[in-house]
């Protein structure tokens, strides 16, 4: 008798052993979920970050396609002439609105980014201030945001 006691000991030692096997996979699993939830919602971001994307985006585009080769004018081959006295009060302010309806409208799409948290286009700016070797990306921008939360 003692042999039949010691196999059904066993036997529920394996299944106790595979019940917790299979706790411990369920919370890897659960664990593993919550983990890539938390990225998820980082990925999408607040409201804030994608305006500052956005307005970053365009002041971008902005200074490299329409204010860069027009501050330079005739001077492509010096831009060192004209852009050196930038250097430390930056080009001048250029607000949202400008931002937006530049060149046609051509970033007229991203008002309603702006919209979601109620930017005021004509009080959020951005300033240039050219870098040398004074390249089309030679430059770090100073942003001035008038939104509400």
């Amino acid at each position: 008798m003692p042999s039949l006691k010691k196999k059904q000991q066993a036997t529920k030692s394996r299944k106790s052993r595979s019940r917790e096997d299979w706790v411990l996979l369920g919370i890897v699993v659960v664990s593993a979920l919550m983990i890539l939830c938390a990225f998820g919602i980082a990925a999408v971001g607040k409201p804030t970050n994608k305006v500052e994307r956005e307005l970053n985006k365009i002041a971008d585009d902005y200074y490299i396609t329409y204010l860069y080769p027009r501050l330079l004018g005739n001077l492509e081959a010096n831009p060192e002439a004209i852009l050196d006295k930038y250097l430390d009060n930056g080009v001048a302010t250029t607000y949202l609105r400008q931002l937006l309806h530049y060149d046609n409208d051509r970033n007229a799409a991203s008002a309603t980014v702006f919209a979601t948290m109620a930017c005021d286009t004509n009080t959020t700016w951005v300033r240039y201030y050219p870098e040398e070797p004074f390249g089309p990306r030679d430059y770090h921008v100073e942003y001035k945001m008038n939104c509400e939360e």
